[in-house]
């Protein structure tokens, strides 16, 4: 038996154009992909992401302008093509990508026809959506761009200077001002009995203290305040 002919749908308005080379891919496992549209109202700027990901993955877009308040053109216009498609070519499975349970009827009405509908979306998609599916995907970002997403979403800290002068001073010396990273950890702690690198948004104590005005030394196994802000944390006392 040969591939199925499958097209593909995405609805912009609902989905993340991060999620965009999964769903692809998602899509090309049913069969081969004739047909792969991109549904939105691009003139808005929320949308302009997308816009990046057509030439990427050789995306056919469909703008739709939205007419009366409430009103989702875009919808309208996928469900259309979509009929279209199913009555004037030999597509067997129907992909579309979206969270919104208003396709139930869609994805009813394609099985009813003959097709094969396959849903995909995040965790947060229709339940009602998901069981008029044939199947439905979850997609979601791969682990590195979520975690590189998360860092963009929670800027990272630095520490404050009164705590890193208290830290410095508690802390043993190794020679002249240096103290070692493993000393001066254990002085922030008593310092700051919750503190934690990550909550600074920092995987490493020398990356954390190479942002707050740190100067490190020997691979990064010893510190020392930098003269400007020491100077600074004694003179306001």
């Amino acid at each position: 038996m040969g591939e199925q002919n499958t097209v593909l749908f995405i609805d912009a308005e609902n989905m993340p154009p991060s999620l965009a080379a999964v769903i692809l891919d998602e899509a090309k496992q049913q069969g081969f992909l004739f047909h792969r549209r991109v549904y939105g109202d691009f003139s808005r700027s929320a949308l302009a992401p997308w816009l990046e990901m057509v030439p990427r993955h050789a995306l056919t877009v469909c703008q739709t302008v939205a007419g009366a308040a409430g009103k989702n053109g875009a919808d309208i216009a996928l469900v259309i093509d979509a009929m279209d498609l199913l009555h004037t070519t030999d597509a067997t499975v129907f992909c579309l990508a979206t969270c919104d349970g208003d396709f139930t009827q869609l994805a009813m009405r394609i099985r009813r026809g003959g097709g094969t509908f396959v849903g995909m979306g995040t965790t947060h998609a229709s339940a009602r959506f998901r069981s008029a599916c044939d199947v439905f995907k979850v997609v979601d970002a791969p682990k590195s761009q979520a975690r590189q997403t998360a860092r963009q979403m929670k800027p990272a800290r630095t520490l404050a200077a009164d705590v890193l002068q208290r830290a410095f001073v508690a802390a043993p010396p190794l020679d002249d001002e240096w103290v070692g990273l493993p000393d001066l950890m254990k002085a922030l702690k008593a310092c700051q009995p919750d503190f934690e690198v990550k909550a600074y948004g920092h995987s490493q104590l020398c990356k954390l203290l190479a942002v707050s005005g740190v100067e490190l030394a020997d691979k990064n196994r010893k510190a020392r305040l930098r003269k400007p802000m020491l100077k600074k944390v004694v003179d306001n006392g």
